[in-house]
């Protein structure tokens, strides 16, 4: 019989700090036994002062102790504590991060936007019936305190994620700073609203057909009055119908309400994005970050089993990354092919994961979006691109190894071991960047005239030869050329010969 397990997810955020406490039975279904919220509003000292005062750090960590002590209760085994916008954006996280782990012994994980996003998207795709909603064009909207977050589904792929610096906590200090009158607020905000959505509008919302618009967090079912269940459909009509009602109690009770200016903001940000959107109907999925971050832990730990790969979805992106900036699409694809069919015959041996496949896949495709820029200055370009984009589901040191990739993927051994000299970067992560650097470079060497010569590659080891065969539409002249100035990188990263062997009908090169 499968044992029991009892774990939590907290999620310490710009407003409060909230746990959820699980469980995964014989059966492998996940189920929550409890949920529980603290106000503490960190979000009001990083907002003012970029960091976490000394007393509301004290406030923070008391919250914490006070939810240990529950887990201790439920006889948790494991307590995922993540950071999110607050946190993040506090210049003095650091010593803060070393106070909770003293008083509290956990490590905080703080997450960047596109983590923070992915969590959020992982907790409501964990219900089958998201599967069905995405089909048809979707839009997932996260309105937290700290920042809101669009997600873009089309087929049931994601091809959009992107961050607003639009929170409800952002909007309330703003509106104090001016001096607003209580009595014109929803409109104020509403102007705020359209001036942050102009440029999500220009440059990703236009022609994107959605269906359906997908809310997260607890904002409807628990705050907002509306008494339906989770997870039930609304019409466009029931959702605006709601929105009025609850901005029209908040603006009422604005002092009576506790966190009422948190709550107006929210509910006009989702009613606008609703109608920029021209969605025919709204799921209210009842999940949050707590219930992305339980997803993630359960099925890394195979406690559960996924139907999706997500992977895949952090891939999707990319792809739209590159479309946005007009780039060779036949060429990343082969490109990004190639890669694939290399690093599959070196996986195994060298212990390269899934993930290191998806960093090589994500910097192919990549690699040449920076002609966009310039074209003298394509590859650097393309590293300066991906520094500056927010990839959902990659870590900063994720993004920061695709951008260093892409940067040497046409440099030789010498040029390598010059530009990543002082760089600081460990034995192990130097090792896998001089892999997947060297593998790109040869795939994109495979295609150096743009004409996809080559089809039906395979690899194979034969004594101390790695051999990339293929069948030529062309001869490859140029192409093996190119090659020669690898032969020395990839020996010394792999410790094998590297052979091009080429076969036609016409002619054979072996």
């Amino acid at each position: 019989m499968k044992k029991l397990h009892i774990f939590a997810a907290l999620t310490i955020g710009s407003f409060e700090v909230s746990m959820s406490i699980y469980e995964v039975g014989p059966s492998d279904d996940m189920r929550l036994l409890n949920k529980v919220k603290q106000k503490v509003e960190l979000g009001k000292d990083t907002l003012r002062l970029k960091k976490l005062s000394i007393e509301k750090t004290k406030r923070l960590i008391q919250e914490l102790l006070k939810l240990k002590a529950m887990t201790e209760e439920y006889q948790v085994e494991e307590v995922l504590v993540y950071g999110a916008t607050a946190l993040r954006e506090a210049k003095n996280q650091y010593f803060v991060l070393e106070q909770i782990k003293k008083e509290t012994g956990w490590d905080v994980k703080v997450v960047n936007n596109p983590q923070q996003s992915f969590l959020v998207y992982k907790g409501v795709v964990s219900s089958p019936k998201f599967e069905e909603i995405a089909k048809d064009g979707a839009a997932l909207l996260d309105a937290s305190a700290g920042k809101l977050r669009v997600s873009i589904y089309h087929r049931g792929d994601l091809v959009l994620t992107q961050n607003v610096s639009l929170g409800s906590m952002q909007i309330r200090e703003w509106m104090k700073r001016t001096g607003y009158s209580k009595a014109g607020q929803s409109g104020l905000i509403r102007e705020m609203i359209t001036y942050r959505f102009k440029e999500l509008d220009a440059q990703f919302l236009e022609n994107k057909k959605i269906r359906t618009l997908v809310l997260s967090g607890d904002l409807f079912t628990s705050r907002a009055g509306w008494k339906g269940k989770k997870g039930d459909l609304l019409s466009a009509e029931e959702f605006l119908k709601l929105c009025k009602k609850g901005e029209k109690l908040l603006e009422q009770n604005m002092a009576l309400t506790e966190d009422a200016d948190i709550l107006l903001p929210s509910i006009i940000i989702c009613e606008e994005f609703f109608k920029r959107m021209k969605a025919k109907q709204v799921w209210i999925s009842g999940t949050d970050m707590n219930d992305g971050i339980a997803y993630d832990y359960a099925t890394e730990k195979r406690y559960v089993n996924s139907s999706r790969d997500f992977n895949e979805d952090i891939y999707s992106e990319a792809v739209q990354t590159m479309k946005r900036y007009v780039a060779d699409g036949s060429h990343n694809y082969y490109v990004e092919k190639a890669c694939r069919t290399i690093f599959k015959g070196l996986a195994k041996e060298f212990g390269l994961s899934k993930r290191d496949e998806l960093i090589l896949r994500i910097a192919a495709i990549l690699h040449n979006c920076g002609a966009y820029i310039t074209l003298a200055h394509a590859v650097r370009g393309s590293s300066y691109i991906v520094k500056r984009t927010e990839l959902i589901g990659l870590s900063n040191k994720e993004r920061k190894m695709v951008s260093e990739i892409i940067r040497y993927h046409k440099m030789n051994m010498d040029e390598f071991l010059d530009a990543i000299d002082g760089q600081g970067l460990g034995r192990k992560e130097t090792s896998l960047i001089g892999k997947l650097t060297v593998i790109l470079g040869i795939a994109n060497t495979l295609d150096a005239a743009h004409r996809q010569k080559f089809e039906s590659m395979k690899t194979n080891v034969k004594n101390d030869e790695f051999r990339i065969t293929v069948n030529s539409l062309s001869e490859g002249v140029l192409e093996k050329q190119f090659m020669e100035r690898y032969e020395e990188f990839f020996e010394s990263m792999f410790g094998y010969k590297l052979i091009l062997r080429e076969k036609n009908q016409r002619f054979t090169t072996l």
